[in-house]
């Protein structure tokens, strides 16, 4: 295993520099077709080949490179898989957003079981939980209604296995989400994403890169808010898996529609395309000389944007057809 805490990646040729990364999560930005894909592929290349395996959140089946596994058929795990009912609560609770009575109702419910549970124990449990009046009542309906949606279909399959999804934080994965309705596949993420940070956390803090999670379409996860509105779970999770020696790299047609927080909390940004305004959100006033200087980007070009709002210019090559084949 690699120990030294700084990872270069060598992206394209020279004369383009190298991008020399440290613990720290990354974007990559551009509209469709401008390289997106291909940049974060040559960047899990560099990172397989400093031993850091990855996990890929794979919204429209773009990995074929990748060992994959595709929910309902190939990928079952069991969402609830603990002895801690507190556990249970908190992955539903962050999921859900449930409302304090909720909580309330639920934690009574689990307390009359054994675990492990499986989504369609928890279920059974809260049909079976008894209510006082019509209040309580509509507050069992909710959460019922929000716990079915898991439980039906592909997602159902997907969510009442046996163990927990651990094996997908092991070595390196795509996840092919492009088979769920497109509602479903943030929902999957975000479930993914809490088992991993419960992982990454029960471990010491490595002090280095030891895994790296793709989020293709991280606006389902890292959701633009208002200043004042509460950071979503989807946020909160990429604040905090830094500090465990996860490298996220979050990817995005535009720079608006994700969180604030999340983008000013990146330490590298990659822009296969930009405008001037872009640049301004990320706090890089420039001259026209120098704007014009990298507004010339060729293909196979992106712009990286740095902590103190450092811009290079880096080369990046194809892809290669297979990966861990």
């Amino acid at each position: 295993m690699v120990i030294r805490s700084k990872i270069k990646l060598s992206l394209g040729s020279l004369p383009f520099p190298r991008l020399v990364i440290d613990q720290g999560h990354m974007l990559v930005v551009g509209p469709t077709g401008s390289g997106k894909t291909n940049t974060v592929k040559v960047v899990l290349e560099e990172l397989e080949k400093n031993e850091v395996p990855s996990l890929v959140l794979d919204f429209h089946g773009e990995y074929d490179e990748l060992p994959r596994v595709t929910p309902g058929e190939d990928l079952s795990f069991n969402m609830l898989a603990t002895q801690e009912i507190e556990f249970i609560v908190d992955i539903l609770s962050s999921v859900f957003q449930v409302s304090e009575p909720q909580w309330y109702i639920l934690l009574k419910a689990l307390k009359r079981g054994k675990p492990p549970y499986r989504l369609v124990d928890v279920i059974s449990l809260l049909e079976e939980e008894a209510v006082r009046d019509w209040r309580e009542y509509e507050i069992k309906s909710a959460l019922l209604r929000r716990l079915t949606i898991l439980n039906e279909g592909t997602l159902g399959k997907t969510l009442n296995g046996d163990n927990p999804p651990s094996f997908l934080f092991e070595k390196t994965v795509a996840v092919d989400l492009s088979r769920l309705p497109v509602r479903y596949r943030g929902l999957l993420s975000l479930i993914i994403l809490k088992h991993l940070y419960d992982y990454v956390t029960s471990k010491t803090r490595p002090g280095r890169i030891m895994h790296a999670t793709v989020i293709e379409e991280a606006w389902n996860i890292l959701t633009y808010r208002a200043r004042w509105e509460q950071p979503t779970i989807g946020e909160r999770l990429f604040l905090e898996l830094r500090k465990y020696g996860e490298l996220v790299i979050a990817v995005s047609q535009r720079l608006d529609d994700l969180s604030e927080r999340a983008v000013y909390n990146s330490r590298y940004i990659l822009l296969t395309s930009f405008t001037q305004l872009e640049l301004q959100k990320l706090g890089c006033q420039l001259q026209a000389s120098e704007l014009l200087k990298y507004t010339k980007l060729k293909r196979g070009v992106v712009l990286c944007i740095t902590e103190n709002c450092r811009i290079r210019r880096l080369k990046v090559r194809r892809a290669k057809r297979s990966m861990h084949r």
